[in-house]
């Protein structure tokens, strides 16, 4: 019998080899054979095995093959007698080798602005037959891989001297077979790993002005485009506070609301935008210490953004006892220079209380002006009694309640120096003397949420946590007062809840 032709191998895999072959060139003994013999050996011996395939077939896929190992092909040309003594032909041979299992539990372990730290494992029994590792690594585009082969008891390797902020794809193989007399075989690749370097951190990060409350910091302008924003931490023994300034450009900062004579770390991270989201770079650190105040202390705070100081100022002098004008034989005391305590904001509003009686306008500029001197005011002896008198017959009065002065049904009620109005329902003012009801309008409420907000600082992940203000639709009354005499007509808006509480303590 004539053996086939042209055996190869088509495919390779761990477990398995794909063969196929040509019949033989001669008609008439493709005629004679009934089919093909294929037989597989291990090359140390311990496995064999044939099958037996169709002469209508010219392929045949070889099953549970053990990874990584080398076998030696056979394919007979076979003919069937009886009594089971067939006629063969003699072998067309081949030699080859599976796939070598890839590696297991593959990742990326440190990643810096030039160096990528990648590791795997190999199992005792799975990759008994590996003999060597293949790791690559390439930029997109890049014609030629940088490719290195290490040793089966190495797990893991280092590629230095790499381009901060650069996208890299890193492929990992196994071997199998040491030299070209063993048929190596190389296992497939696993997935690639896209992997980006961290981009460069701040350079030359330093302080140009510490107070102590705030501290300013500046650093040089990275390249343009490398760098996507920043991330200032702010940190104490007791608390970490941060914040992501998404501006490239930024080359200076200035921290605020800082306490005087404390110790603080200060990191400073320039951020990346990637596919795989933000690359951070590694962070720069500055220990600072705040200047302790100087002279003495101030209360400060902030309201609606407007800083505010308040300065103490002497109290204001007693007033003198009150006496009659028209009393000529009393003697005159000279009036005191006017004091007042003073209050000033950031918005450059004063307000002023004065310990003498002034009879005389004073103009208020923006810019402090030296005190003004007041002078005495004489008033007539004539217009001095005349007050008097409208004085006593108000005050007799008003301790009176038998002409009940209350109007709109209100009851008259004395008390020790005077009398009050106890007015009905729907009526309110000192005499009962505005007649309200309440209008319904809709308003907004201010509510406000505390949300939590990931920061990634040193490869750790700490939780920042914000409150957040809302605006809620509400529903308030507007309080509209009409007068039953000659005055003026008054409103006011409550909410419900102020005017629930009005109308249970009436």
């Amino acid at each position: 019998l004539l053996p086939p032709t042209s055996l190869k191998v088509e495919r390779v895999e761990d477990t398995g080899v794909l063969i196929s072959w040509h019949p033989p060139e001669d008609a008439a003994a493709r005629q004679l054979i009934d089919g093909y013999a294929v037989t597989y050996v291990s090359l140390d011996g311990s496995y064999r095995r044939t099958d037996f395939v169709d002469r209508s077939r010219s392929a045949h896929q070889l099953r549970a093959l053990a990874s990584g190992r080398a076998y030696n092909i056979s394919v007979f040309s076979v003919k069937r007698n009886v009594n089971n003594k067939n006629d063969i032909s003699r072998p067309v041979m081949l030699t080859t080798r599976t796939r070598p299992r890839p590696v297991e539990g593959f990742e990326i372990t440190n990643v810096t602005a030039s160096t990528i730290t990648v590791q795997w494992a190999l199992h005792q029994l799975k990759h008994s037959t590996v003999s060597r590792v293949r790791v690559s690594i390439c930029q997109p585009g890049d014609l030629a891989d940088r490719t290195v082969e290490l040793n089966s008891s190495v797990a893991k390797y280092t590629f230095l001297d790499l381009q901060a902020g650069e996208r890299y794809v890193i492929h990992v193989t196994t071997l199998s077979g040491l030299g070209t007399e063993d048929h190596p075989s190389e296992s497939l690749a696993t997935a690639p790993f896209h992997v980006w370097t961290r981009p460069l951190p701040p350079q030359n990060l330093t302080t140009f002005r510490v107070s102590a409350t705030s501290v300013s910091m500046v650093w040089e302008q990275p390249p343009a485009g490398t760098v996507e924003g920043y991330i200032i931490n702010v940190t104490t023994a007791q608390s970490v506070k941060s914040r992501y300034v998404p501006n490239g450009k930024l080359v200076s900062y200035t921290v605020r609301d800082l306490l005087p004579g404390q110790r603080y770390r200060l990191s400073v991270t320039a951020v990346q935008n990637t596919e795989q989201g933000q690359v951070h770079s590694e962070p720069i650190h500055l220990y600072v210490t705040t200047l302790q105040r100087d002279g003495a202390p101030e209360r400060r705070w902030s309201q609606a953004g407007h800083p505010r100081v308040l300065r103490n100022r002497l109290p204001p002098a007693f007033l003198p006892e009150l006496r009659l004008l028209a009393d000529h034989d009393t003697a005159e005391e000279p009036s005191p220079a006017p004091r007042f305590t003073e209050l000033v904001d950031g918005r450059g509003r004063i307000s002023a209380r004065f310990s003498t009686a002034l009879g005389k306008s004073i103009t208020v500029s923006a810019q402090p002006e030296a005190s003004v001197k007041l002078e005495n005011v004489e008033v007539s002896s004539q217009g001095s009694l005349a007050l008097q008198l409208h004085e006593a017959k108000s005050k007799s009065e008003g301790q009176n309640c038998s002409m009940n002065p209350c109007r709109n049904g209100g009851t008259c009620a004395r008390n020790a120096q005077s009398y009050h109005c106890n007015c009905r329902p729907g009526f309110k003012g000192r005499l009962c003397e505005l007649a309200c009801k309440k209008v319904p309008h809709s308003c907004t409420r201010l509510y406000s949420e505390t949300k939590s907000f990931p920061v990634w600082e040193g490869g750790t992940c700490h939780y920042l946590y914000r409150r957040v203000y809302k605006v809620h639709q509400d529903v308030c009354y507007k309080e509209r007062c009409e007068s039953t005499g000659s005055e003026t007509t008054t409103s006011r808006s409550k909410t419900k809840y102020q005017s629930y509480i009005e109308e249970a303590i009436e």
